[in-house]
């Protein structure tokens, strides 16, 4: 018998395309982003993925059969647009097999339902699971100890809304769902929390057919400055005299500063800030690498410089990888300079911050953000923290945290090979310790998919390293006692082995305590 097997396998290999059409093989187990075992696969799975091989196989016989006495062009066309109707019934069976969330309701009650048919009723499932799930995330951030944080939210077409909250921030958001706004939200304030929302008009009722965006909604989400009013940012500018603050303190300069002392100032400045606070790894914008989310909200604010950790253009404070006089060495200094000379500084510092906005991400932690830097404005960032200046007017671009992610989602590309192991061995720490809230799909798994419904800070989801640097920034910035409310111990992010093996090792009773709420800091973003 396995003398013919071989024969068979060696007269395919001999033979023309047309010829192999009928040498098939089970192709079951392959062909979907969503693994399906071969040998468990369900028969109506392996006999659709067997068809499209054999489609395959026709488009390619009609191929060799195009010349000159017949164009069969338009019959591989067909057999090609066939083959890949047949690859989407396939996704569809395989996402059913697995369990994606499914509204039963909608498929016909007498008989089978068409391909078109489960991918709406995916959809559908789609959205009530991510309003669950959205219900879940709200309930866990609303302390009953805490006060709620007041936002007044217009609708606007689209799925965007403008919010205004009590200390004068408006936030510009698009949402798949309500509860996705009210979620970030409860995130954009001081520290996250219990949020109390008001609609004009009402809180939209009926949930969408699809958490995706449309492309116009895509070309309506606040993703960039210039999506919004060109006026948006001037009552953001004015608020709180956080501009006529850095105004003063620029115009100083002159008092504490000479021109030939400018060189030695940043030298010595810069070296400080690279020895106390180097800038940060990297941290993506989201864990499944920039994959559009559920929501996106920005807004103009100031933000305290020491919050934003990392710049794109290079490793080290002070150090801007530009030719010529963009070069941090040549740039920071002239523009020092030039603010000793200027004679309308309030003037300057308007068209500065705001003729082409600081874009910068921020990351929600329990006792306020971090910031990375974006797209723009890195000279500015550079110099401000030369300067010590203690705010810098910004568009700022919320985080959200993913709904569901898997450990290869945080990985780092030039990480150890078992990397995802480790992310994944933390993770089961942290919910045995009630720091992560969600669930495994698999958990005795050493690669589970997470469902997470909240975690303190997204980086703590990290691999050890990026968590700990991460960490022991935020205590530098907000103190200890951010993480032990938290019932994380500050020490913990000493290195990124003491906080693996914090992370991964059994809870003791105390940390298992309720948390206790975290102190709202009084001062605007």
């Amino acid at each position: 018998m396995a003398w013919c097997l071989e024969a068979a396998a060696a007269a395919a290999s001999r033979a023309r395309p047309e010829e192999r059409l009928f040498h098939t093989v089970d192709v079951a187990g392959t062909n979907s982003f969503v693994h399906v075992d071969a040998v468990t696969a369900p028969a109506r799975i392996r006999l659709l993925r067997n068809v499209i091989a054999l489609q395959n196989h026709v488009a390619q016989w009609m191929t060799a059969l195009d010349d000159t006495h017949m164009n069969t062009r338009g019959l591989v066309e067909s057999a090609n647009t066939l083959a890949q109707d047949l690859q989407q019934a396939v996704d569809v069976l395989v996402k059913v097999e697995t369990g994606h969330p499914l509204d039963a309701s909608i498929l016909p009650p007498d008989s089978a339902p068409t391909p078109e048919e489960l991918l709406q009723a995916l959809a559908r499932g789609h959205v009530q699971a991510a309003e669950t799930a959205y219900q879940r995330r709200l309930e866990l951030l609303s302390r009953p100890d805490a006060e709620p944080t007041h936002w007044l939210v217009r609708t606007k077409p689209e799925r965007c809304y403008e919010a205004r909250n009590q200390e004068g921030l408006i936030v510009h958001s698009w949402a798949a769902l309500p509860t996705t706004l009210e979620t970030e939200l409860a995130t954009w304030g001081p520290t996250p929390g219990l949020v109390k929302i008001e609609y004009t008009p009402a809180r939209p009722t009926d949930l969408p057919e699809l958490m995706a965006p449309s492309q116009q909604e895509l070309e309506e989400a606040p993703s960039t400055p210039h999506g919004l009013a060109c006026d948006a940012d001037e009552e953001a500018y004015a608020a709180h005299g956080h501009a006529q603050r850095a105004a003063e303190l620029l115009a100083s300069l002159r008092t504490r500063l000479r021109d030939d002392q400018v060189d030695d100032f940043v030298n010595a400045r810069v070296h400080q800030l690279n020895r106390r606070s180097p800038q940060l790894p990297d941290l993506e914008s989201h864990p499944n690498r920039r994959v559009f989310a559920d929501s996106v909200s920005a807004a103009f604010t100031w933000v305290d410089p020491t919050t934003i950790v990392r710049t794109p253009d290079h490793t080290a404070w002070g150090t801007i990888d530009r030719p010529g006089e963009r070069a941090g060495s040549v740039w920071i200094p002239a523009a020092i300079r030039e603010w000793l000379t200027e004679d309308d500084i309030p003037y300057k510092l308007r068209t500065a911050l705001t003729a082409g906005h600081v874009q910068l991400l921020r990351f929600p932690g329990p006792a306020g953000p971090l910031h990375v830097m974006d797209v723009n404005g890195c000279h500015r960032t550079h110099l401000w923290r030369v300067l010590d200046l203690p705010k810098i007017f910004a568009f700022v671009q919320n985080v959200p945290l993913p709904l569901q992610l898997t450990p290869f989602d945080v990985a780092t590309d030039d990480g150890p090979t078992d990397e995802p192991e480790v992310v994944a061995a933390i993770w089961k720490g942290l919910l045995a310790k009630g720091i992560l809230r969600g669930t495994l799909d698999r958990p005795d798994s050493p690669l589970p998919a997470l469902e997470l419904d909240w975690v303190p800070a997204q980086w703590l989801l990290y691999p050890p390293d990026i968590a700990a640097a991460y960490g022991r920034r935020y205590t530098e910035i907000y103190g200890p006692r951010a993480w032990e409310q938290c019932n994380i111990p500050a020490d913990a992010f000493t290195s990124a082995a003491q906080w693996s093996s914090w992370a991964t090792s059994a809870p003791r009773d105390e940390e298992l305590r309720p948390r206790r709420s975290l102190q709202r800091r009084t001062q605007p973003e």
